[in-house]
């Protein structure tokens, strides 16, 4: 099943594995010099900078277990009601503010593109799904049933 990206998050993921790729070139090099320093049992930068290969390692896995990718365009994103790639403000039963909420994917949560992202993914995403304004929603949070109202539903882009 392909992974909904807005097209405009897979210009900046682009750009990410580009810089994941010249970083990884940096820190082999790094390796390599802290390897040259001799004994690697207790060469700190050396086992510093494997550390950190592979944290980058893992980074790019991460953002390419993603793929294959299905492209949200502009001009596919509706507001008549909530669904991918909506700003969705929502009130909270007991609380005077409102807050808002970016219904988007696992490309743009890692990537940290917006505040207070909920991916289409996790309950809280599912639950807004296909609601208007003004509609309700009850989900089961720490094992109290919270209510929600949908406020107001803007497109991201």
């Amino acid at each position: 099943m392909a992974t909904l990206i807005l097209r405009e998050t897979y210009r900046v993921l682009e750009e990410e594995m580009k810089s994941i790729d010249k970083l990884k070139r940096e820190t082999s090099l790094k390796i390599r010099d802290a390897a040259s320093h001799g004994d690697l049992k207790e060469n700190a930068e050396y086992h510093a900078a494997r550390e950190e290969q592979s944290l980058i390692v893992y980074k790019k896995q991460l953002m390419q277990s993603l793929a294959p990718f299905r492209f949200i365009e502009s001009h596919e994103i509706d507001t008549d009601e909530v669904g991918f790639g909506n700003k969705v403000s929502i009130k909270e039963e007991g609380k005077d503010e409102v807050e808002d909420y970016y219904l988007l994917g696992p490309v743009e949560f890692e990537l940290d593109l917006y505040p207070m992202i909920v991916t289409y993914h996790a309950p809280f995403g599912q639950a807004m799904i296909g609601k208007e304004i003004d509609d309700d929603f009850t989900l089961e949070i720490e094992g109290k049933d919270i209510k929600f109202t949908i406020t107001a539903i803007e497109k991201i882009t």
